[in-house]
């Protein structure tokens, strides 16, 4: 027989709610199957039904709605006189909305509309079209199921975005006025001492464009600094002067981390009988210490550390994905009477001598794979940095404290402040080993 009040799948199902809790994945991928259509399925339909409501009517107990009050009405038999075995009720009320079974799995909607900010600006920040129809076609459906002030941030940021298209595209007319300009100006010379006739004026369009983001609304963003190469810096000191002057007294801040570069390169074929161009999409990191060969033939881990202001060990990951795509090879050279490993680019005549030591140097061409991570990382440092001033006020007055004690009174005491507490135990884990590492707290054998 079916039980049709749903009471013994949920009793059977809390084993799966606990196990989904437990997992750091499962909120990302709840939210991946809600807004992409590849990866989608039920969730994907569930968004869009028509009949949908907002999560927190769907979630109201039969008494709280608005109907009439049903004087025949009787509560349903529990599962202790149907099976003389379970003495557990049904309190899912059968409404059959998936989305809103996922959500009670946690009981926050926070937790899914944070998530969501931190992928949103993943997909903002890597979309080089500016093109935001999309985005805006989900949001509308996230607002009609967790309200329009959760999502109101999100809404900001897709702002944020469609301003930057039209401030781009202003900032480059007038970059393009001003080069033509300074090159009339120049051919007017010329004329007067050569007696020429005159040369229409072309130039070079523009090759930055920039996401200008509110950082107040945004996730926390990798804010790693480094220094591009002279090049690269130019086009963006060009463009930054150019919006302080069409939006004074605002000024940029770069993200350099976050950027990305188009670059097209001279690439060995795979069996080294030639060479082809292959264009590249690559972070500014990558494009600076590809430049960087341009100034240099050779070059070494501790020179190039030392040109872009970064630790060597960045650097020796970055170069692998030259390395793996055959624009830069590893050689062996002489410095100071001692033998050192050299970077240079990659030559057909070369390729077939250093090809034997590429097995043995393979894991020194790993490539650390993190463009793709670009704010949920930082997003889950600084949410757990704000908890850091509780930790440090409940140890000092309470003394050691194991982990489950810890959760617990965060759970309790930062309820109630702008920043609710919604992380579980084993992200609580991870921050507290870090501050242990950074030898702030101590972690007692107990």
């Amino acid at each position: 027989e079916i039980d049709p009040s749903d009471g013994l799948l949920d009793v059977v199902a809390e084993p799966v709610r606990s196990y989904l809790r437990g997992r750091n994945d499962t909120v990302r991928c709840i939210v991946t199957s809600l807004t992409d259509e590849k990866a989608g399925g039920d969730l994907y339909e569930e968004l869009r039904r028509q009949d949908a409501r907002p999560l927190e009517q769907a979630q109201l107990d039969s008494d709280d709605e608005g109907d009439a009050p049903d004087y025949d009405w009787s509560p349903p038999p529990s599962l202790f006189k149907q099976r003389g075995t379970m003495g557990y009720v049904s309190q899912s009320g059968g409404t059959g909305d998936i989305l809103s079974m996922l959500v009670g799995i946690y009981g926050s909607k926070e937790l899914f509309v944070n998530e969501y900010r931190v992928m949103l600006a993943d997909k903002l920040l890597a979309n080089l079209d500016f093109d935001t129809d999309k985005e805006v076609h989900n949001l509308e459906l996230l607002k009609l199921r967790f309200g329009e002030l959760s999502m109101r941030q999100c809404e900001i940021m897709i702002k944020d975005i469609d301003d930057s298209k039209r401030i781009n595209s202003n900032i480059r007319e007038t970059i393009v006025d001003k080069k033509k300009k300074r090159k009339e100006d120049q051919q007017k010379k010329k004329r007067k001492k050569t007696q020429q006739p005159p040369e229409p004026a072309e130039v070079d369009d523009p090759v930055v464009d920039c996401a200008i983001v509110s950082h107040i609304f945004w996730p926390a963003l990798q804010k790693e600094q480094f220094k591009n190469h002279p090049r690269i810096q130019s086009q963006l000191d060009e463009f930054s002067l150019e919006y302080a002057a069409f939006k004074n007294p605002r000024r940029l801040i770069w993200h350099q981390m976050l950027g990305t570069v188009q670059i097209e390169l001279e690439v060995v074929d795979e069996d080294g009988g030639g060479s082809h161009m292959q264009e590249f999409t690559c972070s500014t990191l990558h494009a600076t210490l590809i430049s960087h060969f341009e100034d240099k033939q050779q070059w070494t881990l501790e020179d190039l550390a030392t040109e872009t202001g970064l630790l060597e060990e960045i650097v020796r990951k970055k170069m692998g994905y030259w390395i793996n795509n055959r624009v830069v090879q590893l050689v062996k050279g002489r410095s100071g009477g001692a033998t050192v490993a050299k970077y240079e680019l990659t030559s057909v005549d070369e390729l077939a001598d250093t090809e034997h030591d590429s097995a043995a140097d393979s894991d020194y061409y790993e490539d650390d794979g993190e463009d793709q991570a670009l704010s949920a990382r930082a997003q889950q440092a600084e949410e757990m940095q704000v908890y850091e001033s509780y930790i440090f006020g409940m140890l000092t007055n309470l003394g050691q404290l194991p982990l489950d004690r810890i959760h617990n009174n965060l759970k309790m005491f930062a309820s109630g402040s702008d920043h609710k507490y919604d992380k579980s135990a084993r992200q609580l884990s991870s921050f507290l080993q870090k501050l242990c590492k950074e030898e702030r707290l101590e972690c007692g054998g107990d």
